[in-house]
């Protein structure tokens, strides 16, 4: 008797078991179940970035989805990547979502490759870095397709490869206003010019920069890998960027149409923080105002008092 209780016991200890393993199974078969970190990440396109190749670091939102080594290649414009997986259990990955991945006629191109080590090696499109992409692998086993999430870092590139900076974006530490600050301008031909000083507002310790070029050639600016379009139909096209650094260069792209086609030229602007100043009334202003109030009062006191003696 006691021996059926104990194996009754142990029969439902290892039912809870497998219910739990299950669950965790699914947990890690959730292409949600662990966050991709991409804040203040400077997305970087193949133009960003000399050609050549490249080991970086690549995040899964899977653990079932595990890269172990990822190798970038940059050529003609474009960014392709060799990722390895730890295990053999995906024969196909695409960088397409799970339900366009089921639509596939032909799996030509996803089909995984296999290395000197026996790992799989898979070879993708990347759009951009430090950016979360959607991708999905096909299980051999349950001839499924799971859509994950992965991030491709540019960290280990150096520096010297990259044709802009990567920032992230940070508080200046001003207090929330209106500002002017001197601002250089680097790049291109040297034809072209901004305003300087520019205006500057600060909104929740974000610094945003109002540029103003020298001609109204230019359509569209690109920072920070995102596409900035004038502020209004002026003489002069006009901008409003966020100054992700000071008292160093900061790498742009503006857009001109003053060829004979539209063409992307790089520039750096460097903004000053020492030379910030604030609009309106400073506090020595404020006291030049009141001593200036306070005097007129007293002379408009004693002149009044003056015409009354006057009349008596």
């Amino acid at each position: 008797m006691k021996f059926r209780r104990l194996a009754l016991a142990l029969l439902l200890l290892s039912s809870v078991f497998f219910a739990f393993a299950e669950v965790e199974q699914e947990n890690q078969e959730n292409p949600l179940n662990k966050k991709l970190d991409t804040r203040g990440l400077l997305p970087l396109l193949a133009k960003d970035i000399e050609e050549g190749s490249y080991e970086i670091e690549t995040a899964s939102s899977s653990s079932m989805f595990k890269i172990e080594k990822t190798v970038l290649y940059v050529k003609d414009n474009a960014m392709t990547a060799d990722i390895t997986l730890s295990g053999r259990g995906y024969s196909n990955v695409t960088m397409l979502s799970a339900a366009d991945s089921e639509g596939l006629t032909s799996l030509e191109g996803t089909t995984a490759a296999v290395g000197k080590d026996g790992k799989y090696v898979f070879t993708l499109p990347v759009q951009s870095l430090n950016t979360e992409l959607v991708c999905s692998a096909f299980s051999k086993k349950k001839q499924k397709w799971y859509e994950r999430r992965v991030v491709f870092y540019s960290e280990k590139i150096p520096a010297e490869n990259l044709f802009v900076t990567p920032y992230v974006m940070q508080k200046c530490g001003l207090k929330d206003g209106s500002y002017t600050i001197s601002v250089k301008l680097a790049g291109g031909s040297g034809k072209a010019s901004v305003k300087s000083p520019a205006s500057m507002r600060v909104k929740d310790g974000i610094p945003l920069a109002r540029i103003e070029w020298s001609s109204s050639n230019y359509d569209y600016m690109i920072l920070n890998g995102k596409k900035i379009l004038p502020l209004a139909n002026e003489q002069n096209s006009v901008f409003e960027l966020p100054v992700l650094v000071f008292d160093k260069a900061m790498s742009v792209f503006a857009d001109t149409t003053a060829m004979s086609a539209p063409h992307e030229i790089l520039y750096q602007l460097e903004f000053s923080l020492e030379t910030a100043q604030r609009k309106g009334f400073s506090l020595a202003a404020l006291i030049i105002l009141a001593t200036a109030l306070l005097t007129a009062a007293l002379a408009i006191f004693f002149i009044m008092r003056l015409c009354l003696k006057k009349r008596k």
